[in-house]
């Protein structure tokens, strides 16, 4: 089908793979892939759930009928360029998958995950599956000996605390559900910013959380070795904190480690006295940083590291907006940026909307907000016609796995918007977008951007 968008004549291609499944890691590296193409406009590879069929019609996509089971391939491209985009997107859906090296260079496929651990001797297995398969496939890590990464979500609580127990008499740390962010020994898997290897370890049960203390202690020039994830429920009391308590042993028993940061979005009661029975008992100073404020709490690490968070630097806006008056509106890709946000805003008093765009509901069968911005640039469409909003907070994630270019992908919408726009932009110098190149192109499109979340929030409330 040909339309026009602006001088450019575009061919629109819409289709659903029938049962063809996905998982998100995936699918985040098909769109990431697709969308840095110059060739390719608004492309959307996701699972063909309710609200994804909604998202492609918003963007102007006739989808037909199919289930949830389906896969949904829809882009734009020039009138041109269709048969090599469409290539393209083959390659990429049948890139072999489940195929490992062997010692002898030749492929063959590996017929178990346990097998594959115990062939190689991995030490780590980072799972991707549907939340409903996920358990079972951790099973198999921790039976062959490996420390599972999980980083699906929709994992049932039940089977996240047998998998724990399972785990933690062998000595292993079972890190998630739902885990974007873990570095060890200065390597990233998953969501991870581009930071010096130093004496910090982290233990998170954030993973964007996580991510706000990496960007600030590399801001003060201080190196993190490990970020040990746990998934948002292990400091629950319904998980009792088991992969924390491992996590905390591992890291007090590493001699390069110097200081400890524990990140809690909640700690249980009865968990809490564990945790203080587990942390008399260290050698390494643990500083624990609540969420409610990640700046502050980055603060008192890097204090006791004997360093000192720095004066962060501010872009400021190029171009002025009208006073703020009326609500204020967030829109997140992190759920703990976001609740920190929430908190910040209701105690100074502040009617806000914050959205957690990459919460379980908004995540099925589609890549993550901090890789795909089609859900957010929607809603961003929404705040810019919406004159009861009197300021829009978003933050814009860095680092590998994160979109290429989220400042291009997000300027022109933020330019449509008439109230003040604040960005909090969680990125080293180091990361592959080039922090400072994307600061400065919010800045040109009339944002205000931190380098702390907490600190753009306190900008968004003043009176």
């Amino acid at each position: 089908m040909l339309h026009t968008e602006g001088r450019i004549d575009v061919i629109q291609h819409v289709e659903l793979r029938e049962g063809l499944y996905r998982d998100s890691v995936t699918l985040m590296l098909l769109s990431k892939v697709l969308s840095e193409d110059p060739k390719i406009f608004q492309p959307i590879v996701a699972m063909a759930t309710t609200l994804n069929i909604e998202l492609a019609q918003s963007a102007g996509y006739e989808v037909p009928e199919g289930s949830n089971t389906d896969l949904l391939i829809a882009f734009r491209t020039d009138e041109d360029s269709p048969h090599r985009c469409l290539q393209l997107v083959e390659k990429l859906l049948n890139e072999p998958l489940g195929l490992v090296e062997t010692r002898e260079g030749a492929d063959r496929t590996a017929t178990s995950l346990g097998r594959t651990i115990k062939d190689y001797g991995a030490e780590v297995a980072l799972i991707s599956v549907p939340g409903e398969h996920a358990a079972y496939q951790a099973v198999e890590a921790i039976e062959a000996g490996a420390h599972p990464l999980i980083f699906s979500d929709n994992v049932s609580i039940e089977s996240e605390l047998n998998l724990k127990k399972l785990a933690e008499p062998l000595g292993l740390i079972v890190m998630g559900p739902d885990c974007g962010t873990v570095i060890l020994d200065g390597v990233g898997l998953g969501f991870a910013n581009v930071t010096a290897v130093g004496p910090i370890g982290l233990v998170s049960a954030s993973g964007t959380g996580a991510q706000q203390v990496l960007v600030l202690c590399d801001q003060a020039a201080v190196g993190v070795r490990h970020v040990l994830g746990l998934g948002g429920r292990d400091l629950t009391d319904d998980i009792g904190g088991i992969s924390a308590l491992t996590a905390l042993g591992i890291l007090d028993e590493d001699p390069a480690i110097e200081v400890i940061g524990l990140i809690a979005k909640r700690i249980g009661p009865v968990t809490q006295k564990s945790l203080e029975g587990v942390l008399s008992n260290m050698t390494t100073p643990v500083v624990q940083i609540p969420t409610e404020d990640l700046t502050s709490g980055t603060a008192r690490l890097l204090t006791a590291a004997r360093s000192e968070l720095p004066e962060l630097p501010v872009w400021k806006p190029t171009r002025a907006r009208r006073k703020r008056t009326g609500r204020l509106v967030g829109l997140f890709s992190g759920g703990t940026l976001a609740l920190e946000s929430q908190r910040i805003a209701e105690a100074a008093g502040w009617e806000a909307e914050i959205v957690d765009l990459g919460a379980d509901e908004f995540t099925i069968g589609r890549p993550h907000p901090m890789i795909d911005n089609t859900l957010r640039l929607e809603r961003l469409d929404e705040v810019a016609k919406d004159n009861s909003v009197g300021a829009v907070l978003i933050d814009v994630v860095l680092g590998h796995g994160a979109s290429a270019d989220p400042a291009t992908e997000l300027e022109s919408a933020i330019r449509k918007i008439q109230a003040p726009v604040f960005v909090s932009l969680i990125g080293t110098r180091n990361d592959p977008q080039d922090r400072d190149k994307q600061a400065n192109a919010f800045a040109q499109a009339g944002a205000e951007v931190f380098l702390s979340n907490a600190n753009a929030t306190r900008a968004a409330v003043i009176q």
